[in-house]
């Protein structure tokens, strides 16, 4: 179980019966190398020998808490909002103006969604849709689809 209030001194006893990795994954609020910070910022030394946490007796960081040690490694951007575009002010009246575009109702584009189906036209009528389309600027499907609209509903 996790200890949010797990204290320096605390890692030391729990360090002295189990390995310091097994007291990261089952006793502490963080991992391994966060905790390793935290021991080194309170003022614990490794000793590389016994692989043990020590710290003097009598330190003042003792019975301080692991998180008051760790730094966190997130990173927040802060939320600046700016004015997109400065508001317009009439020279004669001083009074600020919106754009007309300020009360524009906001339409999303509709989406079709399609289906991908192969047709076996007439050679001269596949020329002369693709000329057509050529000329008022529109996808061959979209006049093709344009077309099959208006067919269905006229019946």
């Amino acid at each position: 179980m996790k200890n949010m209030d797990l204290t320096i001194l605390d890692v030391i006893e729990f360090n002295k019966q189990m390995k310091f990795l097994d007291v990261a994954k089952t006793h502490a609020p963080v991992g391994r190398e966060k905790l390793r910070e935290a021991m080194k910022l309170a003022g614990a030394t490794f000793d590389q020998q016994t692989k043990r946490w020590h710290i003097q007796e009598g330190h003042p960081n003792e019975k301080k808490r692991v998180l008051d040690f760790v730094q966190s490694s997130r990173i927040t951007k802060p939320n600046q909002e700016k004015a997109q575009d400065p508001l317009r002010v009439d020279p004669v009246t001083g009074q600020s103006q919106l754009d007309d575009g300020y009360f524009e109702i906001e339409t999303k584009p509709e989406k079709i969604i399609r289906k991908k189906v192969s047709l076996d036209l007439d050679v001269t009528l596949h020329k002369r849709l693709k000329h057509t389309a050529l000329e008022k600027d529109v996808k061959l499907y979209e006049l093709i689809e344009g077309i099959l609209r208006n067919y269905i509903e006229k019946k």
